[in-house]
């Protein structure tokens, strides 16, 4: 005896329709945002990271030619001009690589500071930018270093204002990839009911 045939209810066809289309629209959405969102993302990043560092190197060598021509003031009172100017920290070592002038350290703190990679380089006769840890919170700091007659210059500028901005850009982008998963789910509603009802005027 032969068994007809199981009509199936219009909710379930549409709910299985909105399931697949759901799962590939987010699917295709996650993918699309997550990767222009990601490289959008890191090409901000370096290129924020970039020109902080063109632009505290073209500080570190005016101060380097202040150094080199201002015979009216002291290298203490250049250095903390020249620090203040450029919203960093202003250092000056001689030939030896003792410090000679710092405005914000004291100098008997800084017996080591000219064996740092970055005035190694300077005193070689190379402008140099160096990016490492200083203190214990872990904040990066980019060091700018050229060379002057008798010694180096260097300019030491915290990267805290760059990693609080890094990170209120990546919190955009998840705030985006939410978005674009709700856009996902309406997308996917209107669709599969738009599949349904031209299925039921088929």
């Amino acid at each position: 005896m032969a068994t007809e045939p199981v009509a199936v209810p219009a909710n379930s066809t549409r709910k299985r329709i909105f399931l697949i289309l759901l799962g590939s629209f987010i699917a295709m959405i996650a993918v699309v945002a997550v990767s222009v969102g990601y490289g959008v993302h890191r090409f901000w990043e370096d290129a924020l990271r970039v020109e902080i560092a063109r632009n505290l190197t073209q500080k570190t060598q005016m101060f380097a030619a202040r150094v080199n021509t201002d015979h009216e003031h002291k290298v203490e009172d250049i250095a903390a001009q020249e620090g203040l100017s450029a919203g960093a920290r202003a250092t000056v070592i001689d030939t030896n690589g003792r410090v000679v002038a710092d405005s914000e350290v004291q100098l008997s703190a800084l017996e080591n500071e000219g064996r740092r990679p970055e005035f190694v380089a300077a005193l070689r006769g190379e402008t140099s930018v160096v990016t490492r840890k200083r203190n214990d919170y872990g904040v990066a700091v980019l060091y700018a270093s050229a060379p002057v007659s008798g010694g180096a210059v260097r300019l030491a500028y915290p990267l805290n204002d760059v990693d609080i901005a890094i990170g209120h850009g990546r919190r955009i982008l998840f705030l985006g990839g939410g978005l674009a998963l709700l856009a996902g789910l309406a997308i996917s509603w209107l669709t599969a009911t738009t599949v349904v009802r031209t299925n039921r005027n088929a």
